[in-house]
Formats: structure tokens, sequence, C-alpha cells
């Protein structure tokens, strides 16, 4: 497996950590330029462990919390971050609870018949002029970001299953194809809006060492079809 070349695709310790600091740095931005000036209260929905949560409560200030279904019972981050069991179509929050809701790399995968219902629950425990930042992997990038297999999001489900057998990720398939497209319609169906979307490209410092070189030849189209899009919802 380590000689393979789809195991170069995957990130070391060092990338990752990049990776993660890259995006929290990136999409607390958007809570500071695009979320309420009196913001106190934050939830990170798929929170996992909560280590980019710590993320986002150092670079905002703001009294975060997060819910991950993996999740078997409420713990706290390494910061020490209330992280609780809990899926995204049922928020186990009074209304109006949050200024700020986090979604980051989480959409694409909630379940199809799930995704009206989670952003109607998230417009439910925003406050009045809260916002949802977030972001979504480009499911049609050359290089699928779950997987690290060339034109995995170009496949229909059936073939994308039998093709997970060649990924060197160490995590099963859970993810499915959406673009901004299915963002603002299932937004829209719960009582959002997508407000601002933006593509958004990682450093070369995030990919690989082995295939960095990858990278610098896709600069220039990734400027047009990026590795991903950051967004913000609204409220309608």
């Amino acid at each position: 497996m380590s000689s393979s070349p789809s195991h170069a695709l995957l990130q070391s310790d060092a990338e990752w950590d990049v990776r993660n600091r890259v995006l929290s740095e990136t999409l607390t931005e958007l809570v500071r330029s695009e979320g309420p000036d009196n913001a106190k209260q934050a939830l990170d929905v798929g929170c996992q462990n909560g280590w980019t949560t710590d993320r986002y409560a150092k670079l905002t200030g703001l009294d975060w919390v997060g819910i991950d279904p993996a999740l078997k019972e409420e713990r706290r981050s390494p910061d020490g971050v209330a992280l609780y069991p809990g899926f995204s179509n049922k928020l186990d929050f009074p209304d109006d609870s949050f200024d700020v809701l986090m979604l980051a790399n989480v959409y694409e995968h909630i379940f199809p018949e799930d995704r009206v219902a989670s952003f109607a629950e998230m417009r439910r425990v925003l406050r009045p002029g809260g916002v949802v930042v977030g972001q979504i992997p480009n499911p049609y990038f050359p290089i699928e970001s779950h997987s690290r297999l060339p034109f995995m999001g170009w496949l229909p489900m059936r073939l994308q299953l039998i093709y997970w057998k060649l990924s060197p990720a160490p995590w099963e398939h859970d993810f499915f194809v959406v673009t901004p497209k299915h963002l603002r319609r299932d937004a829209a169906a719960g009582g959002m809006r997508l407000a601002m979307v933006r593509k958004f490209n990682y450093p070369p410092e995030v990919i690989p060492e082995k295939v960095r070189w990858i990278a610098r030849l896709l600069e220039r189209p990734m400027r047009v079809w990026p590795w991903a899009w950051q967004f913000v919802l609204r409220p309608e």
C-alpha cells in the first residue's frame, strides 16, 4: 500500500496540520467579515474531534460548542470546548441559540433526504442576523478529495463504491457529489439563501510533497475550476 501511486496522495501529519490551519483561518475570516458584529455563541456542525473547533475559538473569540454523529457521548476538545453527539437534521438546542454555525466539509456527507431538514434546523437555531459559514470540496476536481483517486466524483455512486477499493484513504466511502447549485437549492428549501460563494484553493504546502508538481501544473486551471468553494448562508 505504501508504495502505490495513490498512497502518495495522502497527506503527512505536517501537511494535514497546514490544511487545517489554512481552512480555519480562511473560514473564520468569513465569520468576522460576514457574521453579526455582536456575535457571541457559535456551533461547529460536524466537529469530529474538535481540533478545528479549537482553532475557530482562538481565531474568533466566540464561545463555541460542537456536534458530530460519530461521537457516542459528550466529551471535550483538546482545549476544552464541549462536543456533543448530534445530527445536522436534529439539533438539540433551543431556537435562536447561535450567531454563527460552521459547516466545513460536511454538506457532502449529509444524506440527500436529510439536507432540507438540516438547513431548516440550522435556520431555527440561528439568531436574527446570524450566518452559516462553510466549505464544500469540488467533486469534479481531477483528484477527488475524499478518495484521493482521479475523477472519482464523475462516476455514478455504484461505480464509486467499486472504485473506492483502490483508495489509499483509511476511511469508508461516505460522501455524495454536491456543488454550489445543490447547496443553493437545498438551503432555499430549508429557509436559507446562499448569500456568498467563492472559489478556494489550498496552498502547495498542503499537497503531499511527492505529487506537489501536479499542483504547479494545475495552478492556472484551478483559478477557474477550484479545489473547493467557501460559502455564507443567511436565513430568508
